[in-house]
C-alpha cells in the first residue's frame, strides 16, 4: 500500500498561528464560492475507488496528521492507495467538487451549501471538533458591558462574515431572535483583536487562540460564547462541527475504507489521550508545525478532555444539527434547509 503526502506547503501560517488555528476550531472548513465553475465541470466516477485523497485546509490538526503519518500502518495491505492533501480556506471545497478529493474536513453548515452549489450529496461521517467552547464575546476589564443584551446596537468586531463557518451568526440569533448584523454595529474586519486591543470597538466576537493573548493579559475578559447560545438553545454542550465529509456515493461504494479511516482516526485519539506529547512529536514531524504549537491547538480543541462517546457521531448530534440547520438558514449562513437531516451522517456505532 502506497501512501502519498503533498509538499508541506503553507507552512508559513504558523507565523500567524493565533489566525490559523481559528479554522482548525471552527471545524477546518472552506467556502466554496470560490471556483464554483471548475468544480462542477467534473463528474466522479461511482465504485470502489483505489486512490483515495483526504483533505484539509489548515496543516496543524493534530490527529489528522499523526493519521497521515502513519498512514503506511493504519493501511497496510489495503486494496486502496491513501494521499493527503493540505489545501486552504479557499481551494478546499472546490477541489471536492472536481473530485481531487475522496473526503474533506469540514463543518455540517456547509454540506447545504455544497449541495446547491455543486449538486453534490455528501455524508459526515466522524468529528474531528466540537464546540466545546467555540467562538467568544470579549470585553475590557471594568467595560460597562456585562451581558450580550448589554451590547445590543454596540460595536462589535469579528471576522468577516464570509471567512466564517456560521456559528457566531447562528448564536446571536438563536438567543436574541435577531440577525448578528442587525443586533451589533457589526465591524467585520481581519483585526477584531486589534480593534478590541485599540479601543476601536466595544467588544469583539473571535476565538481561541486568538483570545490567549488577549485573555492572558489580564485586560479582558470573555462575557458570552457559541457554547453558552447552543447549550440554551439545544441543550447540547458540545456541538459537533468539523469532520470527514464524503460524496454519499463514495461512501456507500467504499464501506472497508470509510471503517478503516474512523478506526485510524479513533485509534490516534486514543494515543493522544493516553500521552499528547508523544503524539504531537510524530504530527510535528510530517506536519512541520512546532510540538509545541500542535499543543496549543490541542488545547483549543479540547482534544485531551473529550470523552469517546463525543469521539463519535451520535443521535444527539443529528438531533442537534436538525434544530441548527433550520437557525443557520434564518441567519443567512445558507440559503436552503435539508430535508432529510438524517441523511447526512452516518452514526459512528454502525461503522463497527
Amino acid at each position: 500500500m502506497a501512501v502519498s503526502v503533498t509538499p508541506k506547503r503553507g507552512r508559513r501560517l504558523l507565523a500567524v498561528t493565533a489566525a490559523g488555528a481559528m479554522l482548525v476550531v471552527a471545524g477546518c472548513s472552506s467556502s466554496p464560492a470560490a471556483q464554483k465553475h471548475a468544480a462542477q465541470t467534473h463528474t466522479q466516477t461511482a465504485g470502489q475507488a483505489k486512490d483515495i485523497t483526504i483533505g484539509i485546509d489548515v496543516p496543524f490538526h493534530p490527529i489528522w496528521d499523526y493519521v497521515q503519518a502513519k498512514a503506511s500502518t493504519y493501511f497496510a495491505g489495503k486494496p486502496y492507495k491513501v494521499h493527503f492533501k493540505v489545501l486552504d480556506a479557499t481551494t478546499q471545497v472546490p477541489a471536492f467538487g472536481k473530485g481531487d478529493l475522496q473526503v474533506m474536513t469540514t463543518v455540517p453548515s456547509f454540506m447545504p451549501i455544497v449541495k446547491k452549489q455543486y449538486n453534490i450529496d455528501t455524508t459526515y461521517f466522524f468529528p474531528l471538533a466540537r464546540w466545546t467552547i467555540g467562538p467568544q464575546i470579549l470585553v475590557k476589564k471594568g467595560s460597562p458591558y456585562k451581558t450580550l443584551a448589554d451590547l445590543k446596537g454596540k460595536k462589535v468586531a469579528i471576522a468577516p462574515l464570509t471567512s466564517r463557518f456560521g456559528s457566531e451568526q447562528a448564536s446571536i440569533l438563536s438567543a436574541t431572535g435577531q440577525k448578528i448584523q442587525d443586533y451589533f454595529n457589526l465591524q467585520q474586519t481581519d483585526a477584531a483583536a486589534q480593534q478590541l486591543s485599540l479601543g476601536r470597538v466595544d467588544a469583539a466576537f473571535i476565538e481561541a487562540p486568538t483570545t490567549y493573548p488577549l485573555l492572558s493579559s489580564g485586560n479582558f475578559q470573555a462575557i458570552y460564547s457559541v457554547h453558552d447560545a447552543f447549550l440554551k438553545a439545544f441543550g447540547d454542550p458540545a456541538v459537533m462541527n468539523g469532520g470527514y465529509i464524503a460524496r454519499s456515493q463514495f461512501v456507500k461504494d467504499n464501506p472497508a475504507f470509510v471503517k478503516d479511516l474512523v478506526r485510524a482516526t479513533q485509534d490516534a485519539w486514543d494515543k493522544y489521550q493516553a500521552d499528547p506529547s508523544a503524539v504531537n512529536a510524530v504530527a510535528s514531524k510530517i506536519s512541520g508545525i512546532p510540538a509545541a504549537q500542535l499543543a496549543v491547538v490541542g488545547k483549543v480543541l479540547d482534544l485531551e478532555r473529550i470523552p469517546a462517546a463525543e469521539r463519535q457521531v451520535t443521535s444527539r448530534d443529528i438531533a442537534t444539527w436538525k434544530k441548527l440547520f433550520p437557525v443557520l438558514q434564518r441567519a443567512g449562513f445558507t440559503q436552503q434547509t435539508p430535508s432529510d437531516v438524517n441523511s447526512l451522517f452516518i452514526l459512528t456505532s454502525q461503522l463497527k
